[in-house]
């Protein structure tokens, strides 16, 4: 089966640091917008379903066990009157697909994953023809924010230690830098984002105030630094990320702390205890 769509991938929280200065609040990348018209409307005919995979590029619905570019972890449709522009419809979509991608994954900690939500929904000419369909899937994104092609299903992905396996690590500074520049994890990398997402408020409610969001992740990062590593090391701080009032707007209510190295380290920090970096 082959079917059209639009896509947005999303991700988006802005620096701040233990003891620092805030970073300078960051807006969330643009919605990525692929468009592939195929005639006929195909979706109507065969929607794909839950546990599905999926060949963006080919807008095909293929075997989870080949590589495929994302997973289809919800179905729905569009509410809006008029066709949505890319930031409006990114804006409709996304909190609604986070909140089952969280359910699919098995753990809130998405935030602090490679792990993104996508939502797809009809181009323009199938819009025309009166198709309001909304797929929720899951990716999976590199360096350059971008869906990789991989194998196997995500569903219950991120229970137990599965976490580590989809873990961001971060080649720039979390503390410093506007943007979280992701890397591997065994690569020479700074910041390691950790399991224990902290909720800020549900989608939809009023965002808290820069202060108020900096005091919760002030008493509550260290200690989830500090078990991480199991122990407290001098060459290691405690960093967070908070959402700004764009990606708030997106569904991005949660703050994530990060571990971050002193100097660029090539294997994870976790069980480092009050040990030296590694060489």
């Amino acid at each position: 089966m082959r079917i059209a769509w639009r896509l947005a991938v999303g991700t988006a929280l802005l620096g701040i640091a233990a003891c620092e200065p805030a970073a300078t609040p960051q807006p969330p990348p643009a919605a990525t917008s692929g468009r592939i018209t195929v005639p006929g409307n195909m979706y109507g005919a065969n929607p794909p379903k839950p546990g599905q995979c999926l060949d963006t590029r080919n807008a095909s619905v293929v075997d989870c066990a080949g590589p495929h570019d994302a997973e289809v972890i919800n179905t729905g449709k569009l509410t809006a009157t008029t066709m949505p522009d890319e930031a409006t419809a990114a804006t409709l979509t996304i909190p609604p697909c986070r909140e089952k991608m969280a359910e699919y994954l098995g753990s809130p900690d998405m935030d602090a994953t490679n792990l993104v939500a996508m939502p797809l929904w009809p181009n323009d000419q199938q819009w025309a023809r009166g198709e309001r369909w909304l797929l929720c899937t899951v990716a999976e994104v590199g360096a350059d924010e971008k869906p990789l092609h991989r194998t196997g299903s995500l569903e219950g992905a991120l229970q137990g230690n599965e976490f580590f396996r989809f873990q961001t690590c971060s080649v720039s500074s979390p503390s410093r830098e506007a943007r979280v520049r992701r890397g591997p994890c065994d690569g020479p990398h700074l910041g390691e984002a950790l399991p224990g997402v902290i909720s800020l408020g549900r989608p939809g409610s009023p965002m808290p105030g820069t202060d108020a969001m900096n005091k919760i992740a002030g008493e509550k990062c260290p200690g989830l630094v500090a078990r991480y590593l199991g122990g407290n090391s001098g060459e290691v701080s405690t960093a967070w990320r908070l959402p700004n009032g764009e990606s708030w707007n997106r569904g991005y209510t949660n703050l994530v702390c990060y571990a971050e190295a002193s100097r660029p380290v090539r294997v994870r920090l976790r069980n480092l205890g009050q040990g030296p970096l590694p060489g």
